[in-house]
């Protein structure tokens, strides 16, 4: 093909000069940006190459609109068999209206003979590009509505006879939907058309999209032969890598393939993310699709449609575990609201009094009354005095805690540093340091873009890593003032960081579903991070993650409801542990590394034992979300942060409540309500805390333990 270097026009390559201008035509290969084609359309640039040919996004000259050009390769453009079957296929493609299939408009031919026909533009990628793109699998209901999507536009096209053949992640193109994707199913036909005017062989091999064709297609059945079922098996296919991050079946060379669509059981896809489990008759769904005889399979897209609406997700039933060990009476709900310098003092539950006859309820009467005053008064000299060991070792010093000024939003995040002279606190899209005998601040990180939500410091003091909204955690050097390490290994919000023990490591949990795991180099001259291992295994955004003190293990959190618990070493989830009833939004690791600790936005706490995932109990008295959890450095204290304003002490061999410490702000936006964050200074007599209203707050628990 020739084109005028004047009018950009493009001639046969018998053509030399351009019949308007009169100059010398150029010789090209490819179709270059500006060059008009059969003077309707404008080429803007190539999109892509492939075997069947190439596309070029061009603008339509009369109509003003972007266009996708597909060019058909010379070799097929001189098949007049393959021609005269694809024009056919253009003209039933043509009666199809669906807002799931790519519009398709005229068959043409190029100024040189070539075959091209326009179709509508979709501006955006394909789902290979979003599966690439995405770091882990998609989410399940996001996953189910492309598939229904694209099954819709499967039975538009079935219904008129057309079966496509090749669905795979390149064939469906991905528009903007306001803030959803709708799938668009493109290259119907052309496949299909190719392999009627091919012989089969295994050459014509790459006719077969190998980790997608159907076991029908392996054992060479004609395609005339095959029908709607062959692209449900494929669909099956796509469902399966959006669900799990990987294909279904997995092998190195063609026989490799086909043995296994042919002949080998696919795996169920919870067998890869037990938490798919949860969504009732979705792993059903899955094998039936992929059935090795079609006759297995949904037999028309509205059968499929009905399986997709049977699909339900069904929350983890908690553990039916006791709150209290069966050797433990149980104890009364936890007292109410207290001043921090009052010790929660639990008075024996009351036995019913036996029946006697009406004669003598005046004698019964004034026995309980004698009774509960006597109570009342022990009950305050306790009080007053600390007289019991138990008492005391709660007694706390002060009544009201010190404020910090000086945050410019809700404090989401504290942290002490290892000596604890410092700490660290983050808000709308800075860090701060704090002097926390001072209570001053005396130095503030600047170049996040977004809320800060998590800050560690390395257990040596020298670095503060923060996890921001915007993607990215940093490392500073507090020894020196030059630039963080900027890290932008997550495609999401980095919910939370955490430094391993030995500080070799660092952990990063984010929304886009996966913790990530580095090594950490430091020198005076040099910070880097480098990924070592991702974990997969949530199914939703995940919010907090957590080094067992020996460094062999990690627990994390998220909003799929679940707390899982994995080997840090290999990156593989050791057990995910059920029980919460909504999201859970922290996780912590008691300082024998024994028990895990998990606040849920069901209002509760709970305590697990890490050798065996029992549920060892549940802490209930908050009102709202318990957003934060902390044991303290001895690790017989467990505090828990809500958005009911509140901090809660527990003691943790017992699980009883100790006491309350009322932030006395709960805040009338619920983004910005109540406790955010709470943290123990290393020796224990201090507690940190966050709060929506722009303030910390530090505690002083100097008592807690005397």
């Amino acid at each position: 093909m020739k084109h005028c270097p004047q009018c950009n026009s493009g001639y046969p390559d018998s053509h030399t000069t351009c019949p308007t201008h009169g100059v010398l035509l150029n010789e090209i290969i490819d179709l270059k940006p500006g060059m008009v084609i059969r003077q309707s359309y404008r080429i803007v640039r190539k999109l892509g190459q492939g075997g069947m040919g190439a596309v070029y996004l061009a603008q339509h000259i009369l109509m003003d609109e972007p266009r996708a050009l597909k060019f058909l390769s010379s070799e097929l453009s001189r098949d007049q068999a393959f021609t005269g079957r694809f024009l056919r296929e253009v003209r039933v493609l043509r009666q199809i209206r669906n807002r799931n299939v790519v519009d398709c408009g005229d068959l043409e031919a190029a100024e040189d003979g070539s075959l091209f026909f326009s179709m509508e533009y979709v501006d955006g990628p394909d789902l290979r590009g979003l599966l690439n793109n995405t770091t882990g699998p998609f989410y399940t209901e996001q996953a189910l509505s492309i598939t229904r999507q694209i099954a819709e536009g499967l039975g538009a096209a079935h219904l008129k006879g057309m079966v496509h053949r090749d669905i795979k992640p390149e064939n469906i193109l991905m528009a903007r939907d306001g803030d959803s994707w709708l799938p668009k199913i493109a290259d119907f036909g052309i496949v299909a058309t190719k392999e009627s005017s091919t012989a089969y062989t295994r050459t014509g091999g790459t006719l077969l999209t190998m980790a997608y064709a159907a076991p029908e297609q392996w054992r060479g059945t004609p395609s005339a032969e095959l029908d709607g079922r062959t692209d449900l098996y494929a669909l099956g296919g796509v469902l399966y890598e959006m669900l799990t991050a990987r294909t279904a079946f997995h092998a190195e060379n063609y026989e490799g393939w086909s043995e296994q669509h042919r002949n080998t059981p696919p795996q169920p896809p919870s067998t890869h993310l037990p938490n798919l489990a949860n969504w009732r008759g979705l792993d059903a769904l899955v094998l039936r699709l992929l059935a090795k005889d079609r006759k297995d399979r949904p037999k028309d897209v509205a059968e499929l449609l009905k399986l997709l609406d049977a699909v339900v997700y069904l929350p983890p039933q908690p553990v039916r575990v006791p709150t209290v060990p069966d050797s433990t009476p149980r104890q009364a709900p936890p007292a109410a609201t207290l001043p921090a310098s009052t010790p929660v003092v639990r008075q024996p539950a009351s036995k019913p009094a036996p029946r006697r006859s009406g004669k003598a309820w005046p004698i019964v009467l004034i026995a309980l009354l004698i009774s509960f005053c006597i109570t009342g008064a022990i009950s305050y000299v306790f009080m007053k005095t600390g007289s019991t060991p138990e008492t005391r070792r709660y007694l706390l010093q002060t009544t009201e805690p010190r404020t910090l000024y000086g945050s410019t939003a809700s404090v989401e995040t504290v942290a002490f540093s290892p000596d604890g002279r410092t700490m660290a606190s983050g808000d709308a899209d800075d860090a701060n340091l704090w002097n926390v005998a001072s209570g001053q601040k005396i130095r503030t990180f600047k170049g996040h873009t977004a809320w800060v939500f998590s800050a560690a410091f390395s257990p040596d003091g020298r670095i503060l890593a923060t996890g921001s909204v915007d993607h990215t955690f940093r490392l500073w050097d507090l020894a020196s003032d030059r630039p963080p390490l900027v890290a932008p290994f997550h495609s999401d919000a980095v919910q939370c960081v955490a430094f391993s023990h030995d500080g070799a490591k660092l952990a990063t949990a984010s929304s886009d579903r996966s913790i990530k795991l580095y090594d950490v180099a430091y020198s005076p001259d040099k910070m880097s991070v480098a990924i070592s291992r991702t974990l997969l295994g949530h199914s939703d955004y995940v919010i907090s993650v957590a080094f067992s003190p020996d460094d062999h293990t990690l627990v994390s959190g998220s909003t799929d409801h679940l707390v899982m618990v994995w080997d840090a070493a290999s990156g593989k989830m050791l057990r995910a542990l059920q029980g919460h009833k909504d999201i859970v939004l922290s996780v912590a690791f008691s300082p024998d590394g024994r028990t895990i600790a998990s606040g849920s936005w069901d209002h509760t706490a709970k305590l697990w034992d890490v050798a065996s995932g029992q549920l060892l109990g549940t802490l209930e008295g908050h009102t709202a979300e318990v957003r934060s959890v902390a044991f303290s450095p001895d690790g017989r204290t467990l505090a828990t942060a809500s958005g009911d304003g509140t901090i809660k002490l527990w003691d943790t061999a017992t699980r009883k409540a100790l006491a309350t410490l009322d932030s006395h702000f709960t805040g009338k936006d619920w983004a910005y309500q109540g406790v955010r964050s709470i943290a123990f200074s290393p020796d224990g007599r201090t507690l940190a805390s966050g709060i929506g209203d722009n303030t910390i707050r530090l505690w002083d628990l100097s008592g807690l333990n005397n």
